[in-house]
This record gives C-alpha cells, structure tokens and sequence, in this order.
C-alpha cells in the first residue's frame, strides 16, 4: 500500500513517522510534502492508496488541508486518508461527508492508531489482500 505524507516538514519528525510506517512491510511512503499545491501534485501524478494528512488544529479552519483532503477524495481511486491533529473533537467538514471507513481521525503522536487506521484502510481497498496484511 503506497503512503502520501502531508504537512510535516523534512525533519526528525518525519523520519519518526515514515520509520513508523514502514514498521509494517505493506507500507511505503511513496512522497511526501509540506506544502498543499506540492502534496496535490504528487497525489495526482503518483494516486496514493493513502494519504496521511498532517493538521495542527481544526481542518475547517486550515483551507490548504482541507483541500489536500477534498483533492485526494476526489482521486480515481480516491485516496484514504489518516488525520493526523491535535484537535480533541472530530472536525465539523467530516461529519459532513459519506467517508465509508475511508477517512480516520489520529491523535498526533499515537503510532498504533496510526497502523490501526492504516490498516482499516488498506483491507477496504480492492487492491490489498487480507491474506496477507498483519
């Protein structure tokens, strides 16, 4: 399953999350990007299986995350997507939307509900055996 990160800098903390991912061998971060412009292009040239959205606080009040997320949606295939805030309530823009178990909210930090959402993605998704996924 190929991984889009969105909205963490170069850095430790990124190398601390793709390290995170690529925990699991069905992983890989395939891209990443800070900026939205540069994450939408990447997402449309290289159509990720799932993109991990980086937002500081509410994705309603952050129009670059909100449309990295609407673009990624709008993929054929659509991209799932992990939210990864520090918001402590699920965003309003969400419970707008008719997601199917494709979108995950993540506390920023928390690695195994980060896998967990990853991995509910990923066994919804033709593309992944079951089988096969630890």
């Amino acid at each position: 399953m190929t991984v889009l990160v969105v909205g963490v800098p170069e850095g430790e903390e990124l190398e601390r999350l793709r390290s995170r991912i690529h925990s699991n061998p069905h992983f890989r971060v395939i891209s990443h990007a800070a900026e939205p412009a540069v994450a939408l292009a990447h997402a449309r040239v290289l159509l990720p299986d799932v993109t991990v959205l980086a937002v500081p606080g509410a994705l309603d009040t952050d129009p670059g995350a909100l449309g990295v997320f609407h673009g990624v949606r709008a993929l054929d295939p659509p991209s799932g997507v992990v939210l990864r805030t520090t918001a402590t309530t699920a965003p309003a823009a969400l419970t707008r939307l008719a997601v199917d178990g494709a979108v995950h909210i993540v506390r920023d930090g928390d690695g195994d509900g980060l896998m967990y959402a990853l991995r509910t993605i990923g066994l919804a998704r033709d593309n992944c055996d079951p089988d096969d996924v630890p």
